[in-house]
C-alpha cells in the first residue's frame, strides 16, 4: 500500500479459512476453560448464532445484555463495584442473558470479567453465566499461540 493509497477492507485483506478456534484456559480459575474463534468482521450474524448454539452447545439467551464504555480504567468504590457485580450476576441467571462485552481487561469491561471470574470461583454457583467478549485481534495478548499451525 502507498503513502497515497488510504486503507480499504475489500482490497487489503484476504479472507481464509481461520486458523485460530478452539479451548482457552483461564489461568485464575483453575480448570476453567472457554471456546475462543477468530472470525472475519462482516461474518453473518446467523452463522456467529449457529457457532454458538448449534456447535459450543449454549442454551439460547432470552437477552443480551451489553456491556460497553470506555477502555480508560477507572476506580469504582467497593460497595459501588459489589452492587454492580451482584446485580449484572443476578440478572444474567435470572433471564438466561448472554453478557457481550468488548472482551479487553481494562475499563468496564475489566469490571464485567471480575465479576464473572468471582461467580464462577463462588462455591455457591447455580447455573453457568455466559460472558462473551468481542476483541479485535489485533489487541489480544500473545495471539501467536492461539493460531494453530496444522490448519490452512
Amino acid at each position: 500500500m502507498s503513502g497515497s493509497e488510504s486503507w480499504n477492507m475489500h482490497k487489503h485483506v484476504r479472507e481464509v479459512p481461520t486458523d485460530a478456534f478452539g479451548d482457552i484456559s483461564f489461568g485464575s480459575l483453575g480448570q476453567k476453560t472457554g471456546k475462543f474463534a477468530r472470525v472475519s468482521a462482516d461474518t453473518s450474524s446467523e452463522v456467529l448464532y449457529h457457532l454458538l448454539t448449534e456447535q459450543w452447545k449454549l442454551s439460547p439467551p432470552n437477552l443480551l445484555i451489553s456491556v460497553t464504555g470506555g477502555a480508560k480504567n477507572f476506580y469504582l468504590k467497593a460497595n459501588l463495584k459489589n452492587m454492580f457485580h451482584r446485580g449484572l450476576i443476578k440478572v444474567a441467571q435470572t433471564t438466561g442473558a448472554w453478557i457481550i462485552t468488548g472482551g479487553t481487561h481494562t475499563g468496564v469491561m475489566k469490571h464485567v470479567g471480575q465479576a464473572v471470574r468471582d461467580y464462577a470461583l463462588s462455591s455457591s454457583m447455580q447455573g453457568n453465566i455466559v460472558a462473551i467478549g468481542v476483541a479485535t485481534w489485533g489487541i489480544i495478548h500473545n495471539m501467536d499461540v492461539l493460531v494453530d499451525p496444522e490448519v490452512g
